[in-house]
């Protein structure tokens, strides 16, 4: 896809309008899972030959193994940035985005039946990309399970029509899913989130767009280089999406390490009640994650 975060469309029927999941699957590891094939593409940026382990990564093989491991760091690094993230935004658009994604939640105790499912979620997740991506995309099972999407419409394969228009699609389906869920979410205080001035935003904002737009330049020139004498221009979005997306989370973790050592947090929430005080018997901490959480059995 030439949107990577598109493919968390493909998962969002498994999570909840207040960002819990659907029985006991982990929305934040199913969304991970979503893109954790593609992050090869992304470190290309920096190691070219990563694109080739791609292959790896886009196969059943991968789906039950490294793309697990890709979800599950790309869900410790989400909760990195979650908060300095929500801190970007000016203070009365903070409440709603905060208490959506439980920020200051306490971290979930590591339990073997929830570490099941963060597999299953991740697998899941991982799943769906591949399966998207072998229908629109050259040389996959998909094209050649379905022929006809080799056919060319106005000088363009349809299986690449596929893949932009649903890439878009799905982008738009996500930002609807998304001003749902923030409608629904209640008007907090926010809560462990850090207060930053109009200064603190600006330069993080040039620092995120600086990363992003230069990675985004230097990832083009060197395509460009390689492909322009038979390459079309707009052949050149996956490489810029990938160079953009990686210079971008180069930024942002510098960012929120920034945010997280020199910014005191708002009060957080207190710690769940021990396991022995639920009263289905089970964790309550599994929900304290944002979006790692999942709806208990007597509902939030």
């Amino acid at each position: 896809m030439p949107f990577t975060l598109s493919h968390a469309a493909a998962v969002l029927p498994a999570v909840r309008r207040d960002g819990t999941g659907r029985g006991p699957l982990v929305p934040a590891v199913l969304v991970a899972g979503s893109f954790a094939p593609d992050l090869t593409y992304y470190a290309a940026s920096v190691r070219p030959e990563a694109m080739e382990f791609g292959t790896f990564t886009h196969s059943v093989t991968g789906v039950f193994t490294v793309d697990v491991l890709i979800s599950w760091a790309l869900v410790a690094l989400w909760l990195l940035v979650r908060e300095p993230l929500v801190a970007l935004l000016p203070g009365p658009w903070q409440p709603r985005p905060a208490a959506l994604l439980r920020c200051g939640a306490p971290r979930a105790r590591v339990r073997v039946r929830p570490a099941l499912w963060w597999y299953v979620s991740a697998v899941l997740g991982a799943l769906t990309h591949v399966v998207w991506d072998a229908f629109t995309h050259h040389d996959r099972w998909g094209t050649g399970l379905v022929p006809v999407l080799a056919s060319v419409v106005a000088g363009i394969p349809l299986f690449q029509w596929l893949q932009y228009g649903t890439s878009a699609l799905a982008a738009a389906g996500i930002a609807v899913f998304s001003v749902r869920a923030l409608r629904a979410a209640p008007d907090a205080g926010p809560v462990g989130v850090a207060v930053l001035s109009v200064r603190d935003r600006c330069w993080a904002l040039a620092l995120l767009g600086g990363c992003a737009l230069g990675a985004a330049v230097v990832r083009a020139v060197r395509w460009w280089a390689y492909w322009g004498a038979v390459a079309r221009p707009w052949e050149l979005v996956p490489t810029v999406c990938f160079g953009a997306g990686a210079g971008l989370l180069l930024g942002v973790v510098l960012y929120a390490g920034a945010v997280r050592v020199g910014r005191s947090p708002r009060g957080c929430l207190p710690d769940p009640p021990s396991p022995a005080s639920a009263p289905s018997g089970e964790p309550v901490s599994r929900d304290a994650v944002v979006g790692a959480g999942r709806r208990g059995r007597g509902g939030r």
